[in-house]
């Protein structure tokens, strides 16, 4: 199918970079931890003297963070990944997103990276890969093209396997469709490596493609699921905890989140801001299929008052699907067995486009050859308005003069 084969090439560089990039995200945390021991690995002794900064571990970041020059507001605090590891506070927004790392116990700043700067040592090359494969590090506007990139995946998925699907649908023909011939020249076996290599991984390029397409577009599918699945309102109101006289600490509100969920553990707090003043927490509960921060959140006013509540284990049927598809897109959902998985699986783009690469070539090739071996007529003669004779004259019955 020439829609197939045009779109494949045209978009084939770009698919396999999201598959090679997708493949080493899957070990995202255990990269960063390798690269980057000081910041995320458990610290067992303070390397210097205290800041004298007291207080509970959140406050205590947040107070050493804007003891920092030029500190700027910080927009959020994530837990440690393991505990007795550095908190991360965040500050700024967009391309100027900085992440912070910060003892709590020993009240020490430890260093910082700007998110998705273009630069590959080791405190930046897993920001920098996981921007390269969310927005080609082009901002917003590549996390639009990322999304319509999803789209033309599908497209090229569907199309692949709508022109390789056998004629008949016997046993011998999706042997054959499924398998590679050994014994075959080797433009066959290409072929035949490419289409079953489609077919194969055809489920996980829908996958990957829709879910995806769905991340760079969350209010459109949104949209989509709650057309034909039950959802919740963007906003859902839930009962509250109580409220005090006066303005909560950020550990104030993880501990009321904590208790609202109470087999939850927090994994980070979005601190108030004048668009969105209130405190967003978010937890992780043991069943939950997103396991590196979890889903559930809360939603509390500066006051303790709780405003909105989200549980995805006891969610309707359109919210549990949403919540399954970060997760199923990263291969955490499906655990250490589904992080493999993802990562051989992420290689199967460049199978496709080094074979439709190739087998494009060789048939380039092939019409070339094709054409230089055509033999050349030559021009028929004609007689000039001089009478000399450039080609054979004929009489009304056929037969030449000559």
């Amino acid at each position: 199918m020439r829609l197939h084969r045009w779109v494949a090439l045209a978009f084939g560089l770009w698919f396999a970079m999201l598959g090679l990039t997708g493949a080493l995200l899957a070990w995202h945390g255990n990269l960063d931890r390798a690269l980057n021991p000081d910041w995320f690995a458990p610290r067992t002794h303070c390397i210097a003297p205290s800041s004298g900064v007291r207080g509970q571990p959140v406050a205590r970041v947040l107070a050493v963070h804007a003891a920092q020059p030029g500190a700027t507001n910080a927009s959020q605090v994530f837990a440690p990944e393991v505990p007795g590891a550095a908190y991360a506070v965040w500050s700024g927004t967009g391309d100027a997103r900085v992440q912070h790392f910060i003892d709590a116990r020993c009240g020490q700043y430890l260093g910082s990276r700007q998110w998705g700067a273009a630069r590959i040592d080791r405190r930046h090359l897993v920001p920098a890969l996981y921007e390269l494969h969310r927005s080609l590090l082009l901002g917003e506007l590549g996390h639009v093209l990322v999304g319509v990139g999803g789209l033309v995946l599908l497209l090229v998925a569907v199309t692949g396997a709508v022109s390789a699907w056998p004629r008949t649908s016997s046993l011998h023909s999706w042997i054959r469709t499924l398998t590679i011939k050994r014994d075959a020249p080797v433009r066959r076996r290409t072929y035949d490596l490419h289409r079953a290599t489609g077919f194969w991984m055809l489920p996980f390029l829908l996958l990957m493609a829709s879910t995806g397409a769905y991340m760079c577009f969350p209010k459109q599918g949104r949209a989509l699921v709650a057309a034909v699945l039950p959802t919740l309102p963007a906003a859902m109101a839930a009962p509250h905890i109580g409220s005090r006289a006066s303005v909560a600490s950020p550990d104030a509100m993880i501990t009321d989140a904590e208790r609202y969920f109470p087999e939850a553990t927090w994994s980070r707090i979005v601190l108030p801001s004048e668009k969105a003043p209130w405190y967003d927490v978010r937890l992780l509960q043991p069943e939950e299929p997103r396991k590196d921060t979890g889903d559930t959140r809360l939603r509390l006013a500066p006051d303790g008052t709780v405003v909105d509540a989200r549980d995805p284990l006891r969610a309707l049927a359109g919210d549990v699907l949403l919540s399954w598809l970060f997760p199923l897109h990263s291969g955490e959902a499906l655990g250490m067995a589904g992080r493999i998985a993802w990562t051989l699986f992420g290689l199967s783009p460049l199978v496709l486009i080094v074979t439709s690469g190739w087998l494009w070539w060789k048939r380039q090739a092939a019409v070339r050859v094709a054409r230089r071996a055509r033999p050349i007529r030559p021009a028929p003669l004609t007689a000039t308005d001089g009478g000399a004779v450039t080609g054979p004259l004929t009489t009304s019955g056929g037969h030449s003069t000559s």
